[in-house]
C-alpha cells in the first residue's frame, strides 16, 4: 500500500508539473461555467415567456421568476415525464433548477474528460521506457493502481473547482434567491457525478494498459466511452430483435449508466449504485491487467 500511495503521489505531482492536471480542471470548469451561464440564458427565456402569458412585465434578470416557473405546469410537465416516480418527482421539484442542470451536463462530460485524461498515464511510461525503473522497485499491480490513485485524485480535484465555477457562474448571471440551498445541492451532486466519473478512470487506465501510443489510447478510452452509451441505449432494441435480451441485461448491469437513474434519487438511496460504480472503476482498471503483467516493459 505503501507503494501504492508513493506511485499515486508521483502521478499527480508529474500531472501538475506537465500541466496535464491543469488542462483537466480547466476544460472541465470551461465546459460546467459555460453550461451553466447558458442555462441561465435559457431559464431567461423561460420566464419571459412565462411573463408574456401572465401579462405581467418582462425581466431583465433572469431568477426573478423562478419561483413561478418551478411551481407551472409546463415545469411540471417535464419533470413528470423524464421522472416516471412520483417520489422522485417530487423530490426533484424541491431542487433548484441550476443544481439539475449542473448534474445532467457532468454527466454528459465528465466520462469523456475523466478517460481520455486518465488514457495516457501508463502508455506515456511505456512508450518512453521509463517505466522500467518503476517496475524494476514495485510490482506491475501496484503501478496500475498507484496511476489509478492519483488519477482519481486529480479527478476529484477537478470536479471541486468546476463545482466551484458553476455556481460562481450562476449567481453572478441570475438572481438566486436561495443561494445556500443551491449550494447544497451542487455540492450534492458533485458527489455523484464524481462517483459516476470513476468507472471512466478505470477505462482510461485500461486502455493505457493496452498500448504504449498515449494518443492510441486516447482513442481507445474514448471509443469504451462511447461504446458504453451506444451499449445502454440501443443495446435493448438490440437483444429483443436478436432474442438475447436476457443475456443482455446482465451484460448492461456493467454499464456505469445502467446505475445512473439511482443517482437521481433522494435521500440515500444512491449509495448502493455509487458503491456499484466504485466496484465497476476497479474492475475496469484490472481488466487489461493480464495483458499489462506480460508486456515487455
Amino acid at each position: 500500500m505503501r507503494d501504492v500511495l508513493l506511485i499515486a503521489r508521483f502521478e499527480v505531482l508529474r500531472a501538475i508539473r506537465t500541466w496535464r492536471a491543469l488542462a483537466l480542471v480547466v476544460l472541465v470548469s470551461v465546459a460546467m461555467g459555460g453550461g451553466a451561464y447558458l442555462f441561465t440564458r435559457f431559464i431567461g427565456l423561460m420566464e419571459n415567456q412565462l411573463a408574456t402569458q401572465l401579462g405581467v412585465a418582462r425581466t431583465r434578470v433572469p431568477g426573478a421568476m423562478l419561483q413561478e416557473l418551478v411551481t407551472s405546469d409546463s415545469y411540471r410537465d417535464v419533470v413528470t415525464q423524464v421522472f416516471g416516480d412520483p417520489a422522485m418527482q417530487e423530490w426533484i421539484l424541491q431542487l433548484h433548477p441550476a443544481a439539475l442542470f449542473y448534474f445532467g451536463l457532468a454527466t454528459l462530460v465528465l466520462p469523456f474528460f475523466a478517460a481520455t485524461a486518465s488514457a495516457e498515464s501508463l502508455s506515456i511510461d511505456v512508450q518512453s521506457r521509463a517505466i522500467r525503473f518503476e517496475a524494476l522497485r514495485t510490482s506491475r499491480l501496484d503501478l496500475v493502481a498507484g496511476r489509478f490513485l492519483g488519477q482519481a485524485s486529480i479527478l476529484t480535484f477537478a470536479v471541486i473547482v468546476a463545482a466551484a465555477t458553476a455556481l460562481i457562474v450562476t449567481a453572478l448571471s441570475m438572481r438566486v434567491a436561495q443561494p445556500v440551498s443551491l449550494m447544497i445541492d451542487v455540492l450534492r451532486f458533485s458527489l455523484r457525478a464524481w462517483v459516476f466519473g470513476m468507472p471512466f478512470v478505470g477505462l482510461g487506465i485500461a486502455a493505457s494498459q493496452l498500448t504504449s501510443s498515449p494518443a492510441w489510447a486516447r482513442v481507445l478510452a474514448i471509443g469504451a466511452t462511447l461504446g458504453t452509451w451506444g451499449a445502454v441505449a440501443f443495446g435493448p432494441w438490440l437483444g429483443e430483435r436478436l432474442g438475447v435480451i436476457h443475456i443482455l441485461d446482465v451484460v448492461l448491469l456493467t454499464m456505469p449508466q445502467r446505475h445512473l437513474d439511482a443517482l437521481w434519487g433522494p435521500g440515500n438511496d444512491w449509495l448502493f449504485s455509487g458503491f456499484i460504480e466504485l466496484v465497476l472503476a476497479l474492475v475496469a482498471t484490472v481488466a487489461a491487467f493480464p495483458v499489462f503483467a506480460r508486456r515487455n516493459l
